[in-house]
């Protein structure tokens, strides 16, 4: 088990953001992931749970918002109840 770092601050979260906004031209076109497929499993696994919803959010919104181009779609919840997403 991975050992969790504390309290991410809130501006490396909007890092860990951008970092998960430029993995998205590497997506193919109509690829189904979520978040967390866009991290290394190690880098997923220490960032702490609350601060990993709070991304999850944050990218929640960009994928609807207009600064994603209508790259991304947003689909339902996966069966472990995380948000899937369709690069477009």
């Amino acid at each position: 088990m991975y050992t969790q770092l504390p309290n991410t601050p809130r501006k490396e979260i909007v890092m860990l953001l951008e970092s998960a906004k430029a993995q998205i031209p590497s997506l193919v076109s109509g690829e189904v992931f979520v978040l967390a497929d866009l991290f290394y499993g190690y880098q997923w696994n220490r960032i702490p749970v609350e601060d990993r919803k709070l991304l999850g959010r944050f990218f929640a919104e960009y994928a609807t918002s207009n600064a994603c181009n209508g790259r991304l779609k947003l689909l339902d919840k996966s069966t472990n109840y995380k948000l899937r997403y369709a690069r477009v």
